[in-house]
């Protein structure tokens, strides 16, 4: 494999890729390189690459034996080692910087975090490629991590195309706040960080909750310092007092650093409990829920809606992102009618990155069947689930609550068909799923259904 390419090289485009997560990967990359830069937090583009990426670092590698799986690996396990098997002449000092950034992190408490915090700061730094590259160049290091038939990285053809798009990355470039890291334990899903600076006070005037080793926001003083043009509201996270990390904080550590600095500016960070589109940061709807049954006097401000609400970040679709498109009525459901195509098992993986196989192989079932004609069903979208029904029997096919449902999305060679995927329970605790297929009478219908099963994610929290 050769261990040098120039990021000016469009070849990548051109490549014929038989893997689907790299061939989604060359799909997201060709859609970044079209958009303006820098690519932010809230770019819809980010989630879908750093999960595209994550799933191929952890397609194929080995986990050790041991009893109730207490030693299991992450990528991030093979990353932190990387500098005790690189030679000092041919080390990059980025990446050592940004290894040592993500091991002293205080927000961080598991693997996953770690290694989606690296993610991030590699793509920020423009050094995605540097670890892999480190890693292929030792191929019993390599063949020691991941499993020659089940991975990409240690195919080899498989793992010089994962390198040519890696290098096409660095010539994209992030501008992320790689300090807003205190959920990548558990989301993908970035949340609104504030930085304030407040005037001296020898009170905030907000009252705050220890919850779930965070600090809460559960009251706030309108007249107050904090309450001044909404800068913090109800919902709200502290996370940084004079740049020190409240995650995991003992009770009276907000009050100590007050007192500590008493007479200075108030430095203060918070994770606000709204995304930009106003709905709930998807991780905070469950402790938000029982903050409301825990305290009377906890109340989240309503929103000043003119008009239909804007679609959820997660409701725009990685082709379609730009555009908007109000689809449920006043009762909060939709109602299409569509063609049922097929299901199609994709086993442990629920992600949108099977959505393309599925489809296509959906289609090939048909043909092989010598099906001519597609199931006429009818698609409803009410607020906790989705219903499919036989238009001409009045059978009901299927019925999957969003909490099921774990992604949807289209092919973007074939708009018209669309697809989601759902678990045989609730799909984070899910490992069989399967994608349902259909067939929309258009290229905007099957997007509009699509951005309404998105919507639906976003509201279902409420109804769990």
């Amino acid at each position: 494999m050769q261990n040098g390419c120039k990021t000016s090289d469009r070849s990548w485009c051109k490549m014929a890729i038989s893997d689907p997560l790299l061939r989604e990967l060359q799909s997201i990359l060709k859609k970044l390189k079209e958009e303006p830069q820098p690519i932010t937090d809230y770019g819809v583009l980010l989630k879908p690459l750093c999960e595209t990426l994550e799933r191929i670092l952890r397609k194929g590698l080995k986990q050790p034996g041991s009893l109730f799986g207490i030693n299991k690996r992450d990528y991030w396990s093979w990353m932190e080692s990387t500098p005790n098997y690189v030679c000092n002449d041919k080390y990059n000092p980025f990446l050592n910087r940004a290894i040592d950034l993500t091991k002293s992190s205080p927000k961080l408490r598991s693997l996953q975090g770690r290694g989606r915090c690296f993610i991030r700061l590699a793509l920020a730094k423009k050094i995605v490629s540097v670890p892999v590259e480190h890693l292929l160049r030792n191929a019993r290091l390599t063949e020691y991590w991941y499993d020659a038939g089940l991975s990409i990285i240690a195919n080899p053809p498989l793992a010089e195309t994962f390198m040519s798009l890696l290098f096409a990355l660095t010539d994209i470039n992030f501008e992320l706040d790689v300090k807003n890291a205190s959920f990548l334990d558990e989301s993908w899903v970035i949340p609104v960080y504030k930085r304030l600076e407040l005037v001296p006070c020898s009170s905030l005037g907000m009252t705050i909750r220890y919850l779930d080793n965070r600090i809460f926001v559960v009251k706030v003083d309108e007249n107050g310092v904090a309450g001044e043009d909404n800068k913090i509201e109800p919902g709200d996270i502290v996370d940084e007092l004079y740049q020190e990390s409240l995650y995991g904080c003992k009770q009276g550590k907000v009050n100590s650093l007050l007192r500590e600095h008493q007479g200075w500016p108030v430095y203060i960070s918070v994770i606000k409990c709204r995304l930009p589109d106003g709905t709930i940061y998807p991780p905070l709807v469950s402790k938000i829920r029982k903050l409301k049954e825990e305290l009377k006097e906890f109340e989240i401000k309503e929103l000043n809606k003119k008009g239909p609400a804007p679609m959820p970040a997660h409701a725009l679709l990685p082709q379609d992102y730009p555009e908007q498109a109000p689809v449920h009525d006043p009762e909060g459901k939709a109602e299409f009618n569509a063609k049922y195509v097929g299901q199609v098992s994709t086993g442990r993986y629920g992600d949108v990155a099977e959505i393309e196989g599925a489809v296509e192989k959906a289609i090939q079932q048909n043909k092989q069947q010598e099906i001519t004609e597609n199931k006429e069903v009818h698609v409803e979208l009410t607020e906790t689930e989705v219903i499919i029904t036989d238009l001409k029997t009045s059978n009901e096919l299927s019925k999957h609550s969003y909490t099921e449902i774990s992604s949807c999305g289209r092919r973007s060679d074939m708009t018209k068909y669309f697809a989601f995927i759902a678990g045989d329970t609730q799909c984070s605790v899910s490992r069989n799923f399967t994608a349902f297929v259909f067939e929309a009478e258009s290229a905007d219908e099957s997007k509009i259904i699509l951005c309404s099963i998105a919507q639906g994610f976003g509201r279902t929290s409420w109804f769990v």
